[in-house]
C-alpha cells in the first residue's frame, strides 16, 4: 500500500476537474461556456467535503498542466518548513526525545525541554514543532471514526458532588515472584468530576476488589465523602461490598455506564489517555523496576504535574478548582470509615468455640460454641477479626495459639431443663428481678476508654489481693472498650450486695452480662 500524499491527492482532484475540458477539445467560441459549466459543478474531495472552483482557477490549472503535465498540478513544497523559528540543534533534541518515547505528545516534548532547560521558555511553538517532526516522519495524527450517537457533555456543580473511577492497564515491570518474567501493573484512580482532581491512584499487579477498595478508602480519607460515585461495568465495581460501603457511609447508590458505551465516563477516560501518553510512556525512559517505585513516581507526577497544571476546560488547575468548594466537604469519622470497609462472612463456630477463616483458626468465647456468627475482617490484616451476632458486636478474636497449659476456664451458658414441664424456679425469678434492678440502660454505647482507664476503675473497687492485671487486660482486648459511666454503675451495683474480695472472674463475668448482654 502506497503512503498517502496530500499533494498528490490535491493534484488528482485538479486533474479530475480539468480532464473534461481537455477531452472536449472545444473550438474558441465554446470554451468560455465550458469553463462556466465546470465552475457551477460541485466536486467531492477525499475527505468528503464538497467544493466549488472558480472559472479563473480552472483556467490557471489548465495553463500549468499544458506547461508541465501532471507534476505541475502539485503545490511546490515549502523550503525548510518548520525550521525558521526553531534552531536546528533544538529540532534534533526534540527528535531524539520523540524517538526515546514515541508516545510523547507535542505538549509533553515542549514541557520536558523547558523543564529540563533544554530550550528557553516560550521559544517552542506547537505548530512549528509539529511541522519539523512531520518532515522527519515523527509526527502524525491517527484517524478515528466519527461518533454519530448523542454525546452531550455534563459537569457536576461542585467538588465532591460526583466521583468517577476506572482501571487502566499500565507499565510492564519485572515479576518479583518469577525471575526473568514481566508482569503488567494496573492503575485504579478516583477523579472528582467538577474539578478533574485525581483524588488518589495506585498501581497493582492484581486488579481485584481489595485493590480497588484500598484506593477508594484512601480517597475518602483525604478528600471526604462524595455525594455520588460513577463507575463502569467491571465486575469489581458491581461487587456487593462496594454498594454496601456506599450505603453505610451515606453515599448515593452507585451509577454505572451503559454497556459497551464508556463515552459517558469521559473525564476519567480523558485522564487515562493523558496518563498513558504523559506518565506511562515516560516510565520507559526511567530506571523504575518495582511497584513501589512506580507508585512513588505516579504520586509525585500527580502532585507536581497533573493536579497543578492548568486545565483547558476549567481555566485553572484541578487543585485550585477543588479548593474553591472546600467549605462544602464533609469528612468521615475514621472509626466509621474503618468499620465500613471490613469484609463480612457468615461462619459456624464449632463445639470447641473455634472458628476457621481462610485456613486460619480463631478462638472465640465459649458462649458462642455451635452458633452461627458474622465475621468482619480486613482482608489485608487477618491477625484479628470482629464477631457479630444479629448485627451486635460480641468480641474481637485473635488467631488460635495452642500452648502447653489450657487457658482459664470459662463457664458455659446455662442449658434449659429437658423436661416438658419445667419446675417453678423461684430463685431464678428472684435472680431475674435482681438483674433488672441492677441493669444499666442503654445496654451498650460506643465510647473510647483506654486500657489504663479500665484497669484504674477495677483497682479502685475490688480488693488488691484478688486483682489480676493480666486477666483484666485480656478481657478488655476481647470485649472492650466500655463506657466509663456504665462500667462504674455496673460495678457499684454489684458491690452493694457482694464483697470486694471475690475472684476477679466474678466481676468480669458480671461486666460481660450487664454491658454486653446475653449471647
Amino acid at each position: 500500500m502506497q503512503h498517502y500524499d496530500p499533494a498528490v491527492a490535491k493534484a488528482l482532484l485538479r486533474y479530475q476537474i480539468i480532464s473534461a475540458y481537455l477531452a472536449a477539445d472545444l473550438p474558441r467560441g465554446q470554451r468560455r461556456r465550458m469553463l462556466r459549466q465546470l465552475a457551477e459543478r460541485t466536486w467531492l474531495m477525499e475527505s468528503g467535503d464538497a467544493v466549488r472552483v472558480k472559472a479563473e482557477t480552472i483556467r490557471y490549472w489548465l495553463r500549468r498542466y499544458r506547461r508541465g503535465g501532471f507534476e505541475a498540478l502539485k503545490d511546490k513544497p515549502r523550503a525548510a518548513r518548520g525550521q525558521q523559528a526553531i534552531p536546528p540543534d533544538l529540532i534534533e533534541t526534540a527528535c531524539r526525545l520523540k524517538r526515546e518515547v514515541p508516545e510523547r505528545t507535542l505538549e509533553r516534548l515542549i514541557t520536558i525541554m523547558e523543564e529540563m532547560q533544554m530550550a528557553p521558555p516560550g521559544l517552542l511553538r506547537r505548530s512549528t514543532l509539529h511541522r519539523a517532526l512531520q518532515a522527519r516522519g515523527l509526527s502524525a495524527r491517527r484517524l478515528q471514526p466519527a461518533e454519530r450517537r448523542d454525546l452531550d457533555r455534563f459537569e457536576a456543580d461542585y467538588a465532591n458532588d460526583l466521583w468517577q473511577s476506572d482501571m487502566l492497564s499500565g507499565s510492564w515491570l519485572p515479576d518479583p515472584k518469577r525471575d526473568g518474567k514481566m508482569r503488567r501493573a494496573h492503575l485504579y484512580a478516583f477523579l472528582d468530576d467538577a474539578s478533574r482532581l485525581v483524588l488518589y491512584g495506585r498501581f497493582f499487579f492484581k486488579g481485584d476488589l481489595p485493590a480497588l477498595e484500598l484506593v477508594f478508602k484512601r480517597a475518602l480519607q483525604r478528600y471526604g465523602r462524595p455525594r455520588r460515585v460513577y463507575y463502569d461495568n467491571a465486575k469489581v465495581y458491581r461487587a456487593n461490598h462496594m454498594r454496601l460501603i456506599c450505603a453505610e457511609l451515606g453515599i448515593d447508590r452507585p451509577i454505572y455506564t451503559r454497556p459497551y458505551r464508556p463515552m459517558g465516563h469521559g473525564k476519567i477516560e480523558a485522564f487515562n489517555r493523558y496518563c498513558t501518553t504523559n506518565f506511562i510512556a515516560e516510565v520507559k525512559a526511567t530506571a523504575i523496576t518495582t511497584l513501589d517505585e512506580l507508585n512513588q513516581a505516579f504520586l509525585a507526577w500527580l502532585d507536581q504535574d497533573y493536579n497543578r497544571r492548568r486545565h483547558s476546560a476549567l481555566g485553572t488547575s484541578p487543585w485550585q478548582r477543588w479548593h474553591q468548594d472546600a467549605g462544602r466537604v464533609h469528612y468521615l469519622d475514621e472509626e466509621k470509615l474503618r468499620a465500613a470497609f471490613l469484609w463480612r462472612e457468615q461462619r459456624k463456630v464449632d463445639k470447641t468455640a473455634v472458628l476457621s477463616l481462610f485456613n486460619q483458626k480463631y478462638k472465640l468465647s465459649a458462649a458462642l460454641a455451635n452458633k452461627r456468627v458474622e465475621v468482619r475482617y480486613d482482608p489485608e490484616r487477618l491477625d484479628q477479626i470482629e464477631i457479630y451476632t444479629d448485627g451486635v458486636f460480641r468480641q474481637r478474636a485473635g488467631t488460635l495459639k495452642i500452648s502447653a497449659h489450657r487457658g482459664p476456664r470459662e463457664l458455659p451458658p446455662a442449658q434449659p431443663a429437658a423436661d416438658d414441664c419445667a419446675p417453678t424456679d423461684y430463685l431464678g425469678h428472684l435472680t431475674q428481678k435482681h438483674r433488672k434492678a441492677t441493669a444499666v440502660e442503654p445496654p451498650r454505647a460506643p465510647a473510647a476508654m483506654s486500657l489504663d482507664g479500665f484497669l484504674d476503675i477495677l483497682k479502685k473497687r475490688i480488693d488488691q489481693a484478688v486483682f489480676d492485671p493480666q486477666a483484666a487486660e485480656r478481657f478488655y482486648h476481647t470485649y472492650g472498650p466500655f463506657d466509663p459511666v456504665q462500667l462504674k454503675t455496673c460495678l457499684d451495683a454489684l458491690l452493694r450486695c457482694q464483697p470486694p474480695n471475690l475472684h476477679i472472674s466474678v466481676y468480669l463475668q458480671h461486666i460481660c452480662d450487664r454491658l454486653i448482654g446475653d449471647f
